[in-house]
């Protein structure tokens, strides 16, 4: 088997794997909210509403009238063809529903990361270059300092500065794409900010501890040797052999962020995916809970083979060991 074939089978099994995680997502996210105590249908309706009559037209219209079992291969199959269901609140398709507030939240989740990152590596070089000297203690309090805010209190802190105080931004409420960029930036850079925190610390944390090993060794050693200023080797030589760990943080980060994405969203009145799950469940629309969990779910997994695939990109020594494992080369 040439390596070739070896890293074409490798991500062949990777992808296989993510749809074996995607199935059991979906099994939990179906059972996880029918297996609930109580009907879903008398929930929805609540106590005013929940006459017999009712519940039982309600149990038909949501096919709760029918075995488990049933009610979930029917769903599935449901969801493969992309109808995941009407919101009974709104009656639109669940589907159009997230369609309509998935952009802010990945505009939102997208910046945030290009933020945290811009901040973390530069800070991460300059800690790991000057290691142990008054300049690196000083970034690590202000690192432990941002990760130890809690998100909503970064997020005070920011409107009190910049709304309240300088005037230079808006404190809620979204302005999308279609309006012009700058008025788009401007709405959506403090939330941004807020969700940016604790990517920021955690990336700089792992990114500093990474380089500062990479520093010990022997080709960097040579390289110091010849010459070469600390930055150049920096960027040049240890940067790319220190990028796994800040890789997996990334990825691992993602399903933080669409928890977070929950309170920040509903902080600065965001019109998201995260502030529409927490609008359904206060209104007991299960089939919208049920769909968007799911396909946020869905994005994290996605995502993070994604990033798994990318370690062989980032670092071919991973690529000839993993090829190895698939199988021998010929």
């Amino acid at each position: 088997m040439t390596p070739r074939w070896g890293v074409a089978r490798l991500v062949a099994m990777k992808l296989l794997r993510m749809l074996g995680v995607l199935f059991v997502v979906s099994v939990l996210c179906f059972f996880s909210l029918n297996l609930l105590p109580g009907n879903p249908a008398q929930a929805i309706l609540g106590v005013a509403g929940s006459s017999p009559q009712a519940v039982h037209a309600l149990d038909i219209k949501l096919g709760l009238n029918h075995p488990l079992f049933h009610r979930f291969v029917t769903w599935l199959w449901n969801v493969l063809r992309g109808n995941l269901g009407d919101s009974y609140q709104s009656g639109l398709p669940v589907a159009t529903i997230i369609g309509r507030d998935a952009p802010v939240t990945l505009e939102l989740i997208i910046i945030s990361q290009i933020l945290a990152l811009a901040a973390a590596v530069p800070t991460a070089i300059i800690a790991a270059a000057k290691r142990g000297s008054s300049t690196d203690r000083s970034i690590s309090v202000c690192v432990f300092a941002v990760l130890s805010t809690p998100n909503f209190v970064a997020g005070f802190i920011l409107i009190w500065i910049f709304a309240i105080l300088l005037g230079v931004l808006p404190a809620n409420g979204y302005t999308s794409l279609g309006a012009g960029l700058g008025p788009n930036l401007q709405s959506i850079l403090l939330p941004s900010l807020c969700l940016a925190a604790a990517p920021f610390a955690l990336y700089q944390r792992v990114l500093r501890a990474d380089l500062v090993e990479t520093y010990g060794t022997e080709f960097m050693a040579v390289a110091r040797a010849k010459g070469i200023s600390p930055a150049r080797a920096a960027l040049r030589h240890a940067l790319r052999p220190s990028l796994l760990g800040l890789t997996t943080s990334v990825g691992a980060m993602l399903g933080t962020l669409l928890g977070a994405a929950v309170i920040i969203e509903t902080l600065f009145a965001l019109p998201g995916l995260g502030a529409e799950l927490v609008n359904a469940v206060s209104n007991r629309d299960y089939v919208e809970v049920q769909g968007i969990v799911l396909v946020m779910a869905a994005f994290f997994v996605v995502v993070n083979t994604l990033v798994d695939i990318s370690y062989t990109l980032i670092d071919p020594r991973l690529r000839s060991a993993r090829t190895r494992l698939v199988g021998s080369p010929a």
